[in-house]
C-alpha cells in the first residue's frame, strides 16, 4: 500500500500534468485565432473555424477566454507589449540620428516578421475604427509611445545637428514607415505576382528593408 508521501507525490504530478495541459490547449488557441483573425478578419473568423485550427471544443474555448472579443483584444495586447518590448531593446541615442532612424525601422520589420499576424490584424482592427478594442487599443498606446518617447526623439537629435530637415514630423514619419513596413507582409502577393524581378531575393523581406530604409532617408536628408 503506498505511504502517504507516495500520494502527495502523484497528486504533484498529476497537477503539474494538467497544468502544462491547460498551459498548452491556451497556447494552441492563441495561436489558431492569431491564423484565423489574421487570414479572415475579425468579423469573417469565428470561434467554430478557430476552434477547429486549434483542435479544441467550443467550450474549451469559451472557457479560457470568454468570446471571441476578449480572444482578439488579449491577442492585440500581447502584441502591443511584444512591440513596446522589442522596438524599446536597442539604445537608440547610443547612435548618430540616420542610423538610430534605421535602426529603427530595421526592428519594426523584424517584429513583424516574426509576428507576421499581427501587422494583418493592425490594419484591420484600424479599417474598422478600433470598434472592437476601443479607442483605448494598447496597441494604438504603444503607437502613440514610440513615436514620441522613440522616434520623436530620434528626429529631434537629427534635426538638430542638421542631419534631417528642418520640417520632418515624428508623426508623419512615422506612419510614412509603418506604411512601407506593413505593405510587404500585407501585399507581398501582389507584389511578388505584378513585380519583374529577376529572382525571388529581389523583392524578399531583407530587400523591402533595406530599399525602404534607404528611401526614407533620403527623403528626409537635409540636402543644403
Amino acid at each position: 500500500m503506498p505511504l502517504s508521501s507516495d500520494h502527495h507525490d502523484a497528486a504533484t504530478a498529476m497537477t503539474r500534468g494538467r497544468r502544462s495541459s491547460n498551459a498548452t490547449t491556451i497556447v494552441d488557441i492563441l495561436d489558431a485565432a492569431k491564423e484565423e483573425f489574421a487570414s479572415s478578419g475579425f468579423d469573417s473568423a469565428t470561434v467554430d473555424s478557430i476552434c477547429r485550427r486549434a483542435k479544441v471544443s467550443k467550450q474549451l474555448l469559451y472557457y479560457y477566454f470568454g468570446s471571441k472579443a476578449e480572444l482578439y483584444s488579449l491577442i492585440l495586447k500581447e502584441a502591443a507589449e511584444g512591440t513596446t518590448k522589442f522596438i524599446g531593446c536597442t539604445e537608440y541615442n547610443a547612435f548618430p540620428p540616420e542610423t538610430a532612424l534605421a535602426k529603427f525601422m530595421q526592428n519594426l520589420f523584424r517584429d513583424y516578421m516574426d509576428r507576421p499576424q499581427i501587422a494583418k490584424m493592425t490594419i484591420d482592427e484600424a479599417q474598422h475604427g478600433f470598434a472592437h478594442v476601443g479607442k483605448g487599443s494598447p496597441l494604438a498606446m504603444v503607437m502613440r509611445k514610440l513615436i514620441d518617447e522613440v522616434l520623436g526623439e530620434i528626429v529631434e537629435r537629427g534635426r538638430a545637428n542638421g542631419t534631417f530637415r528642418d520640417n520632418v514630423d515624428p508623426d508623419h514619419l512615422f506612419w510614412i514607415i509603418f506604411s512601407l513596413v506593413t505593405t510587404w507582409f500585407t501585399h507581398f502577393p501582389l507584389v511578388s505576382l505584378v513585380s519583374r524581378t529577376r529572382d525571388d531575393n529581389d523583392m524578399d523581406v531583407a530587400a523591402w528593408c533595406a530599399m525602404s530604409t534607404d528611401f526614407l532617408l533620403a527623403a528626409i536628408a537635409n540636402k543644403d
